[in-house]
């Protein structure tokens, strides 16, 4: 009897302590934060595109609007009508994760028209200074064939890993994870931008010609002539611009180093499944260098911006989420019915 009255007393003194009127989301500030950085992003690509007389396929952008908009509609019925605020991150977080990465990735090559000097020559003498050749390594990947392949399709894996990861993360009820995950990619993204602009840089491929016995052993993700092609992009601008056809273009810091560290760490908490995405995730990162092309020093700059920008990222889920409303609260046990 004298446990139940406490009980009662502390249901009653919880449910007081609730505001009259609060969101049923905990994270709606979370899901505006994620909306004005995919917007800012989208509406900076837009105003460019436009005061530039950029010359662009405007359909695949539509496409993905019209993809995006179911998406926005559910995350305002799992927050408004129906309380679900897990499916709501899941929601905001595959809206996001489709608007943000198309939105920077046509940022990249309009980039190209403002970008700095190249500092490809710097980073090479770095490799160079660490005793570290570029061509020995793509010609060890040219023996080694079956390893070679198994990075490439490590490599290609980002995307497909995304999407997964943000399935898993709603279906084990992780939001927390869910918008770290897609701050600690906008923050990634917007940094590695930002220096390449400065600093532009295309990695290895861009300043060596491999013999012809080693391309012909190698099947690359970007192909032997990618290097030449960023040079040309860089000198002569982006032309017409196909969604379809964009690609990653900056090399020092590796953004998928960033991405593949990213992705470890906020998997990091699946079980068992964490430590299959940690494996993939290192063969991401021993990939770059061969189906990338970059310098080696890209890899510990792509580290760097990773190490910085999951620490943000947490640090702003932590603040900004599970603010807004109070979880709800049980009825007590002794009240029940059946236990009187």
């Amino acid at each position: 009897m004298r446990e139940s009255s406490v009980e009662t007393f502390r249901w009653l003194a919880a449910f007081s302590a609730q505001p009259a009127q609060s969101s049923s989301n905990p994270y709606q500030r979370l899901n505006r934060l994620l909306a004005c950085i995919a917007a800012v992003f989208a509406g900076l690509g837009a105003l460019w595109v436009a005061s530039g007389h950029f010359r662009i396929d405007p359909g695949p952008y539509f496409l993905l609007a019209l993809v995006v908009l179911p998406c926005i509609g559910g995350v305002y019925f799992y927050t408004r009508v129906r309380s679900e605020p897990v499916f709501a991150a899941m929601l905001a977080a595959t809206a996001f994760l489709m608007v943000f990465p198309a939105a920077c990735s046509l940022m990249s090559y309009l980039a190209t028209t403002i970008a700095g000097p190249r500092i490809d020559a710097n980073l090479l003498a770095i490799d160079r200074a660490f005793g570290i050749s570029w061509p020995a390594i793509m010609a060890f990947a040219g023996d080694h064939r079956f390893l070679a392949d198994t990075l490439g399709l490590a490599y290609q894996s980002i995307i497909p890993q995304t999407l997964l990861l943000v399935l898993l993360l709603g279906w084990t009820r992780k939001p927390d994870q869910l918008y770290g995950l897609c701050l600690a990619i906008a923050g990634g993204a917007t940094l590695t931008l930002l220096f390449w602009i400065a600093f532009p840089s295309f990695g290895a491929y861009s300043m060596y010609h491999l013999p012809l016995a080693t391309q012909m052993k190698l099947s690359l993700v970007e192909g032997v002539d990618y290097g030449q092609q960023l040079t040309n992009l860089l000198k002569n601008g982006p032309g017409f611009i196909e969604p379809k056809d964009l690609r990653g273009i900056i090399g020092f810091p590796s953004y998928h180093t960033v991405q593949a560290i990213v992705l470890a760490w906020y998997a990091r908490k699946l079980p068992y499944l964490g430590w299959l995405f940690l494996a993939l995730n290192i063969a991401v990162v021993c990939a770059t260098p061969i189906h990338g092309g970059h310098h080696l020093i890209d890899i510990p700059g792509g580290a760097i911006v990773a190490a910085l920008v999951i620490f943000i990222a947490d640090r702003l889920v932590k603040k900004l989420g599970g603010k807004a409303a109070p979880a709800a609260v049980p009825a007590p046990q002794s009240l029940d019915p059946a236990r009187a």
